[in-house]
Order: structure tokens, then C-alpha cells, then sequence
């Protein structure tokens, strides 16, 4: 076959898989069109299901076999591109620099219990299913039971380690409740962890089950999540999308205010150094701590005259040494020297979802300001909570995993006394800024600092809201 062809019979299945994804489009209601036009996708046999292209321009890979055997349905085809998107969204394959076996069987155990929540219509069925047993472990965690979810039959399947079963219970909860304990992805972990340990020790093979996507180029997810271009794209394909599995980057609507413990972290010296020159910047005119001769009126003892006083606390004394007289201390207000008030910052903290692996760095680096007086933080995601000197200590953070910057502004405007500069520590993610608030702050004069760490820096949502945009270095 001579390479015109096998050119054009690739640009032929690449048209294809395009056309059936935005034939199901409608039931999905995502505007993944977008992402189809922008993005890319192209069809390929050099990897097993689905993966990201390593390019100046990533695209998404698809091998037209494995979606020949898998995907009959359109939505099933859906759900394989949304499998691999949540890979490079949620970074997986960054969080260790060689994940293991039981790492990329939890995530896909996460990833596609998601999935099936989200989408448990019946024209989503059996994509999950086909590829993976029910009664073999580990690959019953990667699929729905039969029977899911109006009728779950929960089973132990063979070689399953004690606790499976109920592990896939949390997973696939029966009629999809919205209420129950998912479990975490280290209790998976552990899990597989006890099941691999128990195969070794009895000399027994441990067979894999079929995985989706690629998990074993975590440079590919790298290069797309810090190409500006795609992760402009993957934030307008997600805005309108449910909460995901995990949080992921991108900016969302919240749920209900939680509290979250955390860890303080350390942060690089070249960050610290970076933010305090920005945070100089926010303190304004700073007096030092000496007295002043400012004579700020203070309650004292204005006097004498004849009118009595029960409060003159010397009448006792000078009756006991009969030197009463007629004169009483009078009270009133006196000019004295007094320390100035010390200048503090306004720093609000973003604590939403996209934000969970540098907050313990981010809370480190803001301690130590915040403990000598010269910073009041506030936490923020769909909206403003104090967040004091203790539950900092602490690392306790109340959020509801989403991001709104009006929030920020509406609560800035209302502070008493009025505000001049305030400082924003956030990732970027923060939404459109009403434009009405924005009258309102430019009418005030009030100047917003955004400062963003480096490891992730979306600058776009904030131009025109921030005065200046600072980047930090690395701050791990």
C-alpha cells in the first residue's frame, strides 16, 4: 500500500471517530465539539486505546482497533475520550514519577466509577463492562457489577483480598445514591498493595487487567497541562461540566462549605523571596513601632473641680489621710502618645479544589507574615472565610472546592475602613469578574495584587481585575 494511501485511510478514521463523537454530543450535552475542533483528534495504531499526543500542538490519540472492539456505541466512544482527559485534567501520572501497577489500577478504579455516576443512562452501559470481569480481581474494580445500579449484584470475586467487596459497594453504591462514603484512593492502594504482596509471597502470576489510556508517559500529560493552548481548551470544555472524581483544575460552582485539614509545607527561597517583595507592596506606609507624637485622644483624667466624682479612685485615699478638700479628679479625654497602628496586608488565600497540592506550601509560606502582625489572610472559594493565626498553625481550611473572584471583590468593597490594596494568592482559575464590581473597584480605587505560584499559572481570568500579575518560582 503506498503511503498516499495510508494517509488518506488515516485521515479517513480520524474524520470518522470525530463524526461519531459529536454524533453523541447531544446526549451528553458537553461541549466537546470545542475540544474536537481546537485540540484534534487523530487515529493511530502505535498505542493500545487512547493517549496524548507529545507535540508543540497535543492531540488526542485514539487507536481505531481498539474503538472497532469496544466502543459499538457512540457513547462508549465518549467515554474512552473522557477516561484519557481526566488522566491529563487530574495529572495522575505526575503524581509519582513511576507509578506502579496497584497506581494506575486506583486510578482507573476512580476514574471510571466517575465516569459511570456520571453517565448511567442506559446508552452508556457495557463499554466498562466488556473489558473487564466481574467476578476476577482486580478487574471488578474497574467495571460496574451486573446488575448496576438499580440492581447490584455484589459478588466476591476470585482472589479478591478481604475488603474488595466492599470497596466496590463505595464505588458503585446501589441506585446511585448521592449520599455515601466513597472511598479514598488510598484505600484502593492499599488494597491492591495487600493483594500484590500475598501473589509474591505464594509464587502465584498476577494478572493484569486491561487498563484505558496511557499511563505510562507522564511527560506526554506535562508538556499538554503547560501548553498554554490546550489548557485553555481543556478549561472551556470542563466549565460546564459535573464535579469530577477528584479536583481538578479549572474553575467551578462549589457545593456545600467543608472543613479540610491539611499539612504545612515548606516553600522554596526563591518563592519567599518573591512574594514579600509583592507583599511590600501591599503594606503601604509603614510607620515602625515607636511612640509617635501623633496625641491620639485616650481616656484619662481631663481635671479638677468640686463636682463629685464617685469614680476618683485617689477619694479614698485622701480621706483616710484627711486631706479630702473639695477638689475631685474629673474624667474625660486626653492626648497622649500612643504606638501606631502597625500596616498590614489583605492576602486572600484561594482554597478551592485546584488548589488541594500547593495549599500546604502556600499556608507555609504565609504563616510567619500572619504570626508577626504583618498580614490578615482570608481564605476563598465561592466565598470569603476568616482564616486566623490558629486554624493557620493548623492547616484548617474551610472551602467549598469551587473558585469565584466576586467573592473577593464584594467583600473588599464592604470592609471597614474602606481597603486600598489586597493581595490575591491563587492558581488563576478564578472565573469572570462582574462587570458592575469592577466599576466599583476602579470607582474606589482600590488596586488588587495577584500573585500565582508557579507550578500553575493561569493568567487570562485575572488580566484586567489584577494591577500587577506576579509568577512565582517553583514554590516545591
Amino acid at each position: 500500500m503506498s503511503a498516499n494511501r495510508v494517509t488518506v485511510n488515516k485521515a479517513t478514521e480520524s474524520s470518522e471517530l470525530i463524526a461519531r463523537l459529536v454524533a453523541c454530543l447531544p446526549a451528553a450535552t458537553f461541549e466537546m465539539e470545542t475540544l474536537c475542533r481546537l485540540a484534534g483528534i487523530k487515529a493511530s495504531r502505535e498505542i493500545p486505546s487512547a493517549a496524548v499526543e507529545c507535540t508543540f500542538r497535543p492531540r488526542l490519540l485514539l487507536n481505531p482497533d481498539f474503538v472497532g472492539q469496544y466502543c459499538a456505541r457512540d457513547e462508549h466512544l465518549f467515554l474512552l475520550v473522557m477516561h484519557e482527559l481526566w488522566h491529563v485534567i487530574l495529572a495522575h501520572t505526575r503524581l509519582y514519577p513511576r507509578a506502579t501497577l496497584a497506581n494506575n489500577i486506583a486510578f482507573d478504579a476512580i476514574i471510571n466509577a466517575g465516569l459511570a455516576r456520571q453517565f448511567e443512562a442506559p446508552e452508556y452501559r457495557g463499554f466498562f463492562e466488556a473489558i473487564n470481569k466481574a467476578d476476577e480481581f482486580p478487574g471488578c474494580l474497574l467495571r460496574p457489577p451486573e446488575g448496576w445500579p438499580a440492581n447490584p449484584q455484589y459478588i466476591d470475586a476470585k482472589d479478591a483480598p478481604p475488603g474488595a467487596r466492599q470497596i466496590i459497594e463505595r464505588l458503585y453504591p446501589p441506585n446511585n445514591r448521592s449520599r455515601w462514603s466513597a472511598p479514598l484512593y488510598e484505600e484502593i492502594l492499599n488494597l491492591l498493595k495487600e493483594w500484590i504482596k500475598d501473589k509474591i509471597a505464594k509464587g502465584e502470576m498476577i494478572v493484569e487487567p486491561m487498563l484505558i489510556g496511557d499511563h505510562d508517559a507522564p511527560e506526554n500529560d506535562r508538556r499538554a497541562l503547560e501548553d498554554p493552548f490546550v489548557r485553555d481548551v481543556l478549561r472551556r470544555v470542563t466549565e460546564k461540566w459535573p464535579p469530577p472524581p477528584f479536583a481538578v483544575n479549572k474553575r467551578g460552582e462549589g457545593s456545600d462549605l467543608s472543613e479540610l485539614q491539611n499539612a504545612l509545607g515548606e516553600s522554596s527561597e526563591d518563592a519567599r523571596r518573591a512574594f514579600v517583595h509583592v507583599l511590600q507592596r501591599c503594606l503601604g506606609v509603614r510607620h515602625g513601632r515607636q511612640l509617635r507624637r501623633s496625641r491620639t485622644p485616650i481616656p484619662g483624667i481631663s481635671g479638677l473641680n468640686v463636682m463629685p466624682n464617685a469614680r476618683d479612685r485617689l477619694a479614698s485615699a485622701r480621706q483616710q489621710l484627711g486631706v479630702q478638700g473639695v477638689l475631685w479628679n474629673q474624667p474625660g479625654m486626653v492626648k497622649a502618645r500612643v504606638p501606631e497602628t502597625p500596616s498590614r496586608a489583605y492576602v486572600y488565600l484561594d482554597v478551592s479544589g485546584s488548589m488541594n497540592q500547593l495549599l500546604p506550601h502556600l499556608l507555609g509560606l504565609l504563616l510567619p507574615y500572619v504570626a508577626h502582625g504583618q498580614a490578615l489572610v482570608f481564605q476563598f472559594s465561592t466565598r470569603v472565610e476568616p482564616l486566623p493565626l490558629p486554624q493557620l498553625r493548623h492547616a484548617q481550611i474551610r472551602t467549598t472546592q469551587g473558585t469565584d473572584i466576586n467573592c473577593i471583590l464584594t467583600h473588599a468593597l464592604a470592609a471597614k475602613p474602606a481597603l486600598k490594596k489586597v493581595l490575591i494568592l491563587t492558581d488563576g482559575y478564578v472565573g469572570a469578574a462582574q462587570p458592575d464590581l469592577l466599576r466599583q473597584v476602579r470607582a474606589s480605587g482600590l488596586k488588587l495584587y495577584a500573585v500565582l505560584p508557579g507550578e500553575s499559572a493561569y493568567t487570562q481570568e485575572l488580566q484586567g481585575v489584577a494591577r500587577s500579575i506576579t509568577i512565582l518560582p517553583l514554590i516545591r
